[in-house]
Order: C-alpha cells, then structure tokens, then sequence
C-alpha cells in the first residue's frame, strides 16, 4: 500500500467518527427556510452560489421574507482532523498535539434573511467560536437594503451595505473572502506571505453602495464601492478580533464584474481593488506604508439536474510601498512586489458527491527582513513564493433536503489532501532547520454540519 493511500485511511477513521457522534439538529439553515428552497437552489455545494443564489444576495436577502422570524436563525459547526506528512514540534496550535489532530475549529450562529422586506432591507450577520484560538468573535456581516431602479425597459437594482470584510459582499466565489479554500485547515501550516485584501475581514467595517444593471436579459453589469476603517482598539477587543490592526484613514474597495448568462451557464469575468495605508508593525501613528491591490477574476458555472460544473480563477498583484518601514529597517527594500493565483474547479454530481482540485501560487521578490529564516514558518532565502495542489472529496447527504423532522439541515462530509511542491521559497530545508515543503502536506477530513 502506498504511503498516501495509508494517510487516507488514516485520515478517513476520525471522519467516521465525527460522523456517528454528530449533535441532533437544534434549529435550520436561515435562507432554506426563509426561501422555502432546498440549499441546492442556492448552492452548488455550499458555499459556492447558483445563479438564484447570486440573485437572492443582490436583492438584499428579503427573498420569501417579511420581519425577522425564528426560521431566520441558524448554527452550523465545523469539526474535523488533521494529519500532516510530518510532525510540528510543539503542537500544531496551543493545547494541541504535534499531529494527528482532532478539532472542532468552528461553530458559528447567525441571523440571515430579511430584516424589513418591503423595502428591501437584509441581513447576514454570523458569530464565531474559535475552536482553536479558543475565542469568541464577531465573524462575517453583511446588512443590505436593495431596491430595484426605475430605468425604462431596463432592470437595475441598486444597493447600500455596511459590511466587515471587503469582498464578503461579492455574488461570485472568485474573491478571498468567498473563496478556496471554502474550509481551512487552522491547524495547518500557512505561508508566510499572503495579500492585503485576505488579511483585513473582521478588522474593519466600512459602508458600501453598488448597482446591478441588466444590459439585456442575458447580460449583467455590475459595480461596487465600499470604504472601510480600522475597528478601535476596544471595540476590537470586545469583539473578539483586537487589537486594532493600524490602518491610517480610509481603505477604498472596487469591484467591477460582467456576467453573461444562456441556458445552464453563465461566465463572469471582473476586477477588484483596493488601497491601504497600514502604521508599521508596532506603531499606531505616524508616516505609514501603503498596499495597493489589484485583481482580475473570471468564473464559469454549467449547472443541470444531474450535473453542477463550476470553475474559478483569481489573480491578484499587490504593489508594497514601504515608507514608513524601509527607514525603521524593517524591510529591506524600499518597494515589494507580491501575486497569488487561485484556480478553482469543482464538479458535483446528483448535488451529492462532489469533487473540488484547486491549484494556489504565490510569489514575489526577495525581501529578507519580512522574510526571514526560522524553524518551521522561516523563509531561508528570503523569498515568500509557496505552491499548493489541493483534492477535495465531498459527500452532501442532504442537499436537496434534509430529514423529515428537520428539513433545512444539511452537512458536508469532506477529505481535503494539500500537498506543497514549494513553502516559504523553498522545496528543501525551506526554513534553514531542515523543515521540506512536504513536511507541510496535510489531510483534513470531517463535516460542516448546518442546522
């Protein structure tokens, strides 16, 4: 037997027991039940979104709703294990073995559904148990009033949202807060480097309007602009998420995206950005540095009865303008150069049995004051580039429809296997200890049960 073949069994075992000792339902999934819809209207595998899904979102949430009631309360946790190809010394987290893991690393409630339907005003609003950090925290919040414009023979819908996290507000599954990998590992290793646009959800709150304009009954344009602001040091505290993250004024997010639509498909192809101007590590005045973000994205969706085929790709370049920090010597150039790519495609079968394969690089100059060498997350030649494969195995049991005695509930049962060609700029002794990047593989296997 092949040594990966043995890390999916290894891995499988915990899974089935994760599965008999699920909880008994104690509530519904808000949309189903506001909606009257199986998930799978909604959903190819959730949390990627359907073409109903996406329209739902646009109109403010209010779909099938009227006034708060208690369908429009949920939970849904998230519980699994981890193996990785080779140990952590000292834990994969605090309180946590070196491998082998088991965690429930997520258990959120949430509002979502309509808050006042007649004039479209909608919430999602979600609150999280870390079950890794051990900490409660205020998770993802997205509270919109949509309203359709009169203009002529042209459908538009218009809309202003106070949102925590630029992109959660997106109809498509291409930008990071919507994105792959839809459950991450926690007590898998990360790289070092990552865009500013994946690091800023929760941290801020900002107000945000956008328009949805129906060029012909095929064609969908739309637009997005937000401006967000740091939380304050106590009110990031109290929420869960402090300290506050140092963020000089205010932080500009776009999005531009069309989307063309015939018969069971439909492209999107679009553009997003943003612009930050974070105090260096350690300061909360003063000159500071400035991110500047920018991307460009594209999703096919090819969905039937029988068949649900959906492919995403991102790209994102973030210009590093350190003005503040070349002249503390916290970095070593005056300027940095950071990409990722994401590339997504999923394929789920009878909305039961699904497959996901996800390719994530990432890469820029040498910076080796941000990137140093340490044990285990150290980058040995000072370089952030790290490559990733991922398989997704996926089994939805009630996806069109959960038991009789609560037919909103639905859960996914998942095998994810990552495995790292390059970590940290490096295949071998990445971190100047000895560590290899297939050190990092890992399987995480367990369920997303949502009830």
């Amino acid at each position: 037997m092949s040594s990966r073949a043995s890390r999916y069994i290894a891995a499988a075992l915990p899974l089935l027991a994760s599965i008999i000792a699920a909880p008994r339902a104690e509530a519904i999934p808000a949309f189903a039940a506001q909606t009257g819809e199986p998930c799978s209207a909604c959903h190819i595998g959730f949390p990627q979104l359907t073409a109903y899904g996406r329209l739902f979102k646009l109109e403010g949430y209010v779909a099938g709703g009227s006034t708060p009631t208690l369908k429009n309360f949920a939970a849904m946790t998230q519980a699994g294990f981890t193996y990785l190809n080779q140990n952590v010394p000292g834990g994969l987290a605090p309180d946590f073995p070196s491998n082998d893991a088991f965690s429930v690393q997520q258990t959120s409630l949430f509002y979502g559904g309509a808050l006042y339907a007649p004039i479209g005003l909608g919430a999602f609003v979600q609150g999280t148990f870390d079950g890794v950090a051990h900490q409660f925290h205020w998770d993802n919040v997205d509270i919109r009033i949509a309203r359709p414009l009169d203009l002529g023979s042209i459908p538009t819908f218009v809309g202003l949202t106070f949102n925590n996290n630029p992109g959660v507000t997106d109809l498509w599954n291409t930008p990071p807060a919507w994105g792959y990998p839809f459950i991450p590992d926690e007590l898998g290793l990360g790289s070092t480097a990552g865009t500013q646009i994946s690091g800023l959800g929760q941290a801020v709150y900002g107000l945000g309007a956008y328009g949805a304009l129906n060029i012909t009954p095929s064609d969908l344009l739309y637009t997005e602009a937000d401006f967000y602001t740091q939380l304050p040091n106590h009110t990031a505290q109290m929420l869960g998420v402090g300290p506050e993250v140092g963020i000089s004024g205010v932080i500009p997010y776009w999005r531009i995206a069309y989307q063309h639509s015939w018969g069971a498909s439909s492209f999107e192809v679009g553009a997003l950005g943003l612009i930050d101007n974070p105090y260096p590590s350690g300061y909360k005045s003063g000159p500071t540095d400035q991110m500047v973000d920018t991307g460009a994205d594209a999703q096919f969706q090819w969905i039937t009865i029988t068949h649900a085929l959906s492919l995403q790709a991102l790209y994102m370049h973030e210009s590093q303008h350190w003005d503040a920090s070349y002249p503390l010597g916290l970095t070593s150039n005056p300027t940095d150069k950071l990409n990722q790519v994401t590339l997504t495609a999923s394929y789920l079968y009878l909305q039961k049995v699904g497959i996901t394969e996800t390719y994530n690089g990432i890469w820029g100059n040498a910076d080796p004051a941000i990137y140093s060498a340490a044990p285990i997350s150290g980058n040995a030649n000072g370089k952030p580039n790290t490559t990733s494969f991922t398989t997704e195995l996926d089994y939805y049991p009630w996806n069109n429809g959960g038991p009789s005695f609560m037919p909103w509930m639905n859960a996914k049962l998942f095998v994810e296997d990552t495995f790292y060609p390059v970590f940290n700029g490096l295949s071998h002794n990445y971190d100047g200890s000895g560590r290899n990047a297939s050190d990092n593989d890992v399987i995480f296997t367990g369920i997303w049960l949502a009830l």
